[in-house]
């Protein structure tokens, strides 16, 4: 009878071991990265101590801020009245995960509100549809920006829609288009601005593009996997990472997350890149042209963050960049070291068999109260044997900075951040393997031989409304193969002061005004700002 009870106790330890993961699944739908309030939010939260957070990777699913929002409202005697709003606010949209039917959204002005399983919430803006296995939200995108100079004016408008929701336990889903026309380009791939880039239908001064992204996954209670096009920022900032900066047109890839334990995240992904570089031995003529093949490009990277103190997040990551006319399995690895991933040859030889590597590392801290103190560095190959002068110090990016949030509980946040990149770091002499795609870096938006001085001041109010003063100093080498700064091919001291204010969830009203003070080159602005003339800049949006 003992052995028996003891059999029977073991088959039951086994059938709860393989059946725990059903129990505690949660779905990844992820949150754009371009709805800055959300994250700024949690970001804030986090800095005061009220939730705790790894933010060195990005973006975050909907079922983590959603868990973190909840986390916030156990907490709510640290926050001041200001936060307090700004968390009921933010639940209306993320009670979509949290709470088990609809009965949240038929309190707040809509439409459908005698509908048990239907609903269309003004705030925010949107159609959904929810039962014990299926959920399904669809919302506009619609936004327009002017800008205004002393001697030209310019537009950006958008439009389009997304949708997302999760089926059964288990899957996630997102899809979302975005058509684009602006008036004059303000971003391309030889402009240094924070702003997605695009693949661009350019029509005089002029362009249209058109942005579709999407994914599906599976989760469960310690990890995911991901099949997606999307956008994907790695690397603490508040002013562009200099690891994976998320400013890329948007690529598709498959991700693979883990949370084994408290102390522990992993992330790995590998990536369909755009070589952009034509492939001659594969082109050919046509009636009317020629038909260009172009070099595949891939992007295997992995970063794992170790947490040996609450609050304190230290990352280590390795990437490689690879060009082949097939997909070498090996990139779907998620354990390699990829410097020393090849077989034969030394790291600069390697290059030449198709691969370039990097390795990185993330260190934050958010111990000390409302401060959240940072920094990375990013090192192509190493450092060591890039190119045959084995100098260490020409191939590294390194950024550092701190913000202190809510300051005195007063509603204001200081932020300051310094970045430096020397010559040789993202750019390679084989061209199918520099650190690009679409011809944009994925690394830092100023690119090589650049440093910058950002600092920023943070007001709210209010609920939902945010006035932010920023002087940002940026510096670009004249020669890519200078490592000083002393000839500099370009030099900008940049003001800007913004208000935004958020009416309903995800839709805003902004007011910006810039000056830029220019020296030598202005090529590497857009062509609006390439004078010394204040710029003013308005807008509204529905959706991002």
């Amino acid at each position: 009878m003992i052995f028996k009870s003891m059999v029977l106790k073991r088959h039951l330890f086994l059938v709860m071991l393989f059946c725990s993961p059903i129990i505690l699944l949660s779905q990844e739908v992820y949150q754009d990265l371009t709805n800055t309030g959300i994250y700024n939010f949690i970001d804030e939260l986090a800095n005061q101590k009220v939730i705790t957070i790894s933010s060195v990777v990005k973006p975050y699913s909907r079922s983590f801020i959603a868990s973190k929002l909840k986390e916030a409202r156990m907490k709510d005697t640290l926050m001041n009245r200001r936060q307090k709003k700004e968390l009921e606010f933010y639940l209306k949209d993320f009670n979509l995960e949290l709470q088990p039917n609809l009965e949240y959204f038929k309190k707040p002005k809509g439409l459908l509100r005698k509908k048990e399983k239907t609903g269309i919430p003004l705030s925010p803006l949107s159609f959904v549809y929810k039962d014990s296995a299926f959920v399904f939200s669809i919302r506009p995108v619609l936004g327009i920006e002017y800008f205004a100079g002393k001697k030209n004016t310019a537009y950006h408008r958008w439009e389009g829609a997304e949708i997302f929701g999760t089926i059964g336990k288990h899957f996630g889903f997102y899809t979302s288009l975005r058509d684009h026309h602006e008036s004059i380009l303000m971003v391309d791939p030889g402009v240094s601005t924070l702003d997605e880039g695009a693949a661009w239908k350019v029509s005089g001064n002029g362009g249209d593009y058109s942005e579709m992204r999407g994914g599906i996954s599976y989760a469960w209670s310690w990890g995911s996997v991901l099949l997606a096009k999307y956008h994907v920022e790695w690397g603490d900032n508040y002013h562009g990472s200099n690891i994976l900066s998320g400013r890329t047109p948007s690529f598709p890839f498959f991700q693979l997350k883990m949370k084994p334990a408290k102390w522990l995240d992993y992330t790995f992904i590998t990536a369909w890149l755009i070589s952009d570089i034509v492939d001659d031995s594969r082109s050919y003529k046509v009636h009317n042209g020629t038909r260009n093949y172009y070099f595949n490009k891939f992007l295997s990277a992995c970063i794992v963050t170790f947490t040996p103190w609450k609050r304190l997040n230290l990352s280590l990551g390795n990437s490689v960049i690879s060009c082949s006319r097939n997909y070498n399995p090996s990139l779907l690895s998620p354990f390699l070291f990829y410097i020393h991933s090849s077989s034969s040859g030394t790291a600069f030889e390697k290059s030449y068999y198709g691969r370039n590597s990097q390795f990185f590392i993330n260190l934050s801290t958010r111990q000390l109260g409302h401060f959240h103190i940072y920094s990375s560095l990013f090192m192509d190959d190493l450092g060591f044997t890039k190119f045959p002068n084995g100098k260490f110090y020409d191939c590294l990016s390194w950024k550092t900075g701190f913000r202190v949030s809510n300051i005195f509980r007063s509603n204001l946040s200081l932020t300051a951040e310094y970045t430096r990149t020397t010559p040789e770091t993202y750019t390679y002499p084989v061209p199918t393997l520099t650190y690009y795609s679409n011809n944009y870096n994925l690394g830092n938006y100023l690119g090589d031989n650049s440093q910058e001085l950002f600092i920023q001041l943070d007001w709210k109010p209010f609920r939902g409304f945010l006035v932010k003063t920023s002087y940002c100093l940026v510096q670009h080498g004249a020669s890519w193969d200078s490592y000083t700064l002393e000839k500099l091919l370009w030099g900008d001291a940049a003001w800007n002061f913004n208000l935004s204010y958020e009416i309903i969830n995800n839709a805003y009203i902004t007011l910006g005004f810039q000056q830029h003070f220019i020296s030598g080159t202005a090529m590497f602005l857009p062509k609006i700002l390439q004078t010394n003339d204040a710029l003013i800049s308005g807008g509204v949006n529905i959706g991002f």
